[in-house]
C-alpha cells in the first residue's frame, strides 16, 4: 500500500493528466492525421507494397517523434524550473524519486497510448479499404509502433535528464536539440578542418554515419526505420538516461530553479562545448566565403569563434552581459589552449600522416576513384567494391609512383577549397588494401600537367579505365540501350534486340579499354551518349532497387570510337543521330577574347554571348556547306583558361532550332580562317 501510495499517487497522477493531458491528445490527433488519414485518402492505379510505414508521409512521423515528447517533458517538469512551483512541489510529503516516477509515468502514457492507438487505427483503415494505395502486413505496423515508441521515449527521457542540469525551460529545449545535432555539427565541421589543413585527408561519407546517430537527422531519411542494432542503442540510452535523471534529481538543489546551469561540474563542460562549436562553425564559414587563402581565413575564424563562443557561454551561464571578472582571461586562455591543441595535433606535420606512402611490399591491392554509391529509398547505399580493387603489380607500382610524386611536391598542391578554378584539375582518390587487413586512404586535388608522366602511366592501365569509366556495369545483363545525339536531344535511337545489345556492349567496352592517354584527355565533345538500362541484380534487389524504375549508366561515344561508329552505320543507326547540313540555314561566329591573368575562367558555349552580343562584337555569318559540315564534325567542350581566343558559334536551323558550340582559334579549318581572321 505504501509503495502504491507514494509511487503511484492517484491524486498527483490525476492532476498531471488534467493539467497536461491535452499534449497526449494533440500527439494522437497529429499522428492520426499524418498516417491513417493519409493512407485512407491516397489513390493509386496500382497499389504500392511498402516495407515501412515511414514511406507513407514519414517526414511528419519523424518530426512529431522528435518534437512532441520534448514539449511534454518541458511542461511536465516545468515545476523544477520555476522558483514558486519548485518550492511548492518539493514541500509535498513525497520524496523526489516519487515525484520523478509519477511525472515519468505520465509522460510515458501520453507518448505510448497515442502511438499504439494510431497503429491500431492504421491497421483497421488498411483492412477496410477496397482499393488501398499502400499494401502492408501487421509486422510493418508493429515495427512502426515500436520505432515511434522507442524514439519518442528517448527524446522524452533526454529532455528530462537535460532538465535536471538546466534551470530554464527555453534553454533546456535548445540544449536538447543542440545535443542531438552535435554529431552532425562536430563531425561535419571537424572533417572540413581536416580536409583543409591535413594534406591528403579524403572526403569521407562518415556524415551518413553521423546522421544515423542524430535522431533529428532521421527526418532526412524519411522512408526507412532504424535497424534493430540502432533501436537497441536507443533503448539502452533511454534506460541509462532514466537512471541518470534519478541520480541528478537527488543532487539538484531546489534554489537552482531559474539558473542556466544547475550543477557546477556542468558549467566548464557547457562553456567549452559551446565555445568549441562556435570555433568550428566560424572557421568553416570564413573559409568558405574567403576571397583567397582559405587556410588563413580559417584560422581567423577559429580565433573569432573562440572569443564569441566563450563570451556567449559566459553570458548564458551568468544571465547577464556583465561578465567581466579577474578569472575570465585565465579561464579563456585555458579553454583556448585546449581548443588549439584539438585542432592542431591531428594536422601537425610531425604525426606523419601527410608524408605517408605505403611500401609496395605492404600493399595487397589498390583502387582509384573511391567508394561507389547508389541512391535508393532516400538512402545512399554503398555498392560492393571488391571488383574496383586491382592486385596487378604493375598497376600498384603506377599508383605508388603518382602518390609519391604528389607527396614530394608537398602541401602547395592542396588546392581543394579555393574559390577559383584550376586548369586541368584532377581529383585523385587512392585506397590501399594493406596486407595487414587495414585500409589506407588519401585524396588530392592536383593539376594533371604537373604530373603528366605519372598520370599517363596510370591512365593507360586497363585497371584504371575499368573503374574510371565504369565498364564493369557492361558485364551485367542489359534490357535496353538509348543513344542520344550530343547536338540535338531529339535525335535518339533505342536498341532492345538482345543480339544487338550484346554487340554494342562488347564494342563499347573494347573502345573504352583501348583508349590511349591522349584519347582520354581529348577536349573534343562526344558525338553522342549511350544510356544503358540494366536488369536488376539479385544482390541489389534485396536493398529495394526494384523500387527504382531506372537503374542505368551513361557512356560517352567519342569521335575516336571508330569501330563503334562503323557498327552504328552498319546497323543504320548512325544516320538517325546525325544532323545534315541541309537542315542548317547558316552558321554565325563571334570572336571571344579571354585575358584575365591570375583569374582562371570557365569558357563554354554561351547562347547569351552570341544572341545578345551586348558588347557589339563583329558577327560573321556563312552558308558555306563545307564549313557547316566541318562544324558538325567538331565541337570543343568547355575550357578553363586565363587567356585565349575562342569563337562562339550558332547554327541556325531551317526549322527554327538553334545549336550552340565553341572552338578555339587553333581548332579552325583553313576555310573558317579565311572568313574569320582578318588579313
Amino acid at each position: 500500500m505504501t509503495f502504491n501510495r507514494l509511487y503511484f499517487n492517484r491524486g498527483f497522477l490525476y492532476q498531471n493528466f488534467r493539467q497536461h493531458g491535452w499534449l497526449g491528445i494533440v500527439y494522437l490527433l497529429l499522428l492520426l492525421f499524418s498516417l491513417p488519414l493519409y493512407i485512407g485518402t491516397q489513390v493509386r492505379d496500382v497499389p504500392g507494397e511498402i516495407s515501412s510505414l515511414f514511406r507513407a508521409n514519414g517526414e511528419f512521423h519523424w518530426l512529431f517523434a522528435v518534437t512532441i515528447p520534448v514539449v511534454m517533458a518541458l511542461f511536465l517538469f516545468r515545476y523544477i524550473q520555476a522558483g514558486g512551483p519548485a518550492d511548492v512541489y518539493h514541500s509535498l510529503p513525497l520524496h523526489r524519486k516519487h515525484l520523478l516516477t509519477m511525472n515519468l509515468l505520465t509522460g510515458y502514457v501520453m507518448i505510448l497510448v497515442p502511438i499504439w492507438i494510431t497503429a491500431g487505427v492504421t491497421g483497421w483503415v488498411s483492412a477496410t479499404l477496397v482499393e488501398p494505395a499502400f499494401t502492408f502486413d501487421g509486422t510493418v505496423i508493429s515495427m512502426w509502433g515500436l520505432t515511434m515508441s522507442i524514439i519518442s521515449l528517448f527524446m522524452f527521457t533526454l529532455a528530462v535528464t537535460v532538465g535536471m542540469c538546466i534551470g530554464q525551460s527555453i534553454l533546456q529545449g535548445l540544449t536538447v536539440y543542440g545535443i542531438c545535432l552535435i554529431p552532425l555539427i562536430f563531425w561535419g565541421a571537424f572533417e572540413l578542418h581536416l580536409q583543409r589543413y591535413l594534406f591528403g585527408y579524403p572526403e569521407k561519407t562518415s556524415q551518413l554515419q553521423a546522421e544515423m546517430i542524430s535522431p533529428i537527422s532521421r527526418i532526412s531519411r524519411l522512408s526507412s526505420a532504424p535497424g534493430w542494432s540502432e533501436l537497441t542503442i536507443y533503448v539502452a540510452l533511454t534506460v541509462l538516461l532514466s537512471i541518470l535523471s534519478y541520480l541528478l534529481y537527488r543532487k539538484r538543489h531546489v534554489e537552482s530553479a531559474t539558473q542556466a546551469i544547475t550543477f557546477g561540474i556542468v558549467k566548464p563542460i557547457f562553456r567549452f562545448g559551446f565555445m568549441f562549436t562556435a570555433v568550428l562553425l566560424s572557421g568553416a564559414y570564413l573559409s568558405a566565403i574567403s576571397p583567397g587563402n582559405p587556410e588563413v581565413w580559417g584560422v581567423i575564424g577559429y580565433i573569432l569563434g573562440g572569443i564569441a563562443g566563450y563570451i556567449g557561454a559566459e553570458m548564458i551561464i551568468r544571465k547577464t552581459w556583465l561578465i567581466w571578472s579577474g578569472s575570465i582571461l585565465p579561464r579563456f586562455a585555458l579553454y583556448g589552449i585546449a581548443a588549439a591543441l584539438i585542432l592542431y595535433v591531428p594536422v601537425a606535420d610531425w604525426n606523419g600522416y601527410a608524408a605517408k606512402v605505403p611500401s609496395k611490399n605492404n600493399v595487397e591491392k589498390v583502387r582509384i576513384g573511391g567508394d561507389q554509391y547508389i541512391y535508393v529509398d532516400n538512402q545512399s547505399i554503398k555498392l560492393d567494391d571488391e571488383h574496383l580493387y586491382s592486385n596487378s603489380t604493375e598497376y600498384i607500382d603506377a599508383v605508388l609512383a603518382l602518390h609519391q610524386s604528389i607527396v614530394d611536391a608537398g602541401q602547395d598542391l592542396n588546392i581543394r577549397g579555393q574559390n577559383h578554378y584550376i586548369p586541368d584539375e584532377e581529383r585523385v582518390q587512392i585506397d590501399y588494401m594493406l596486407k595487414n587487413g587495414k585500409t589506407l586512404s588519401r585524396e588530392y586535388m592536383v593539376q594533371e600537367s604537373s604530373f603528366q608522366q605519372e598520370f599517363k602511366n596510370l591512365k593507360n592501365f586497363e585497371d584504371y579505365k575499368v573503374v574510371s569509366y565504369g565498364t564493369y556495369t557492361l558485364d551485367n545483363d542489359v534490357r535496353s540501350i538509348g543513344i542520344r545525339s550530343s547536338l540535338l536531344s531529339d535525335r535518339a535511337v533505342y536498341i532492345s534486340n538482345p543480339q544487338l545489345i550484346r554487340e554494342f556492349k562488347d564494342l563499347l567496352k573494347a573502345e573504352i579499354l583501348d583508349q590511349t592517354y591522349d584519347d582520354q584527355e581529348s577536349h573534343w565533345e562526344s558525338i553522342a551518349s549511350a544510356e544503358v538500362y540494366q536488369d536488376y541484380q539479385d544482390e541489389l534487389s534485396s536493398k529495394r532497387i526494384l523500387d527504382s524504375p531506372n537503374l542505368s549508366s551513361t557512356y560517352e561515344i567519342k569521335p575516336t570510337y571508330t569501330r563503334l561508329i562503323a557498327w552504328l552505320k552498319e546497323n543504320k543507326l548512325y544516320d538517325q543521330l546525325q544532323v545534315s547540313t541541309d537542315e542548317i540555314a547558316s552558321a554565325q561566329f563571334i570572336k571571344q577574347e579571354i585575358d584575365s591573368p591570375g583569374k582562371v575562367r570557365w569558357v563554354y558555349p554561351d547562347p547569351q554571348f552570341i544572341d545578345e552580343n551586348v558588347n557589339g562584337y563583329k558577327k560573321v555569318a556563312t552558308k558555306n556547306k563545307k564549313i557547316i559540315n566541318d562544324l558538325l564534325q567538331r565541337q570543343r567542350s568547355g575550357d578553363y583558361t586565363e587567356n585565349g581566343t575562342f569563337y562562339q558559334i550558332k547554327l541556325n536551323f531551317i526549322k527554327g532550332q538553334n545549336v550552340y558550340m565553341m572552338l578555339k582559334e587553333e581548332d579552325l579549318t583553313e576555310d573558317m580562317r579565311a572568313i574569320l581572321i582578318d588579313p
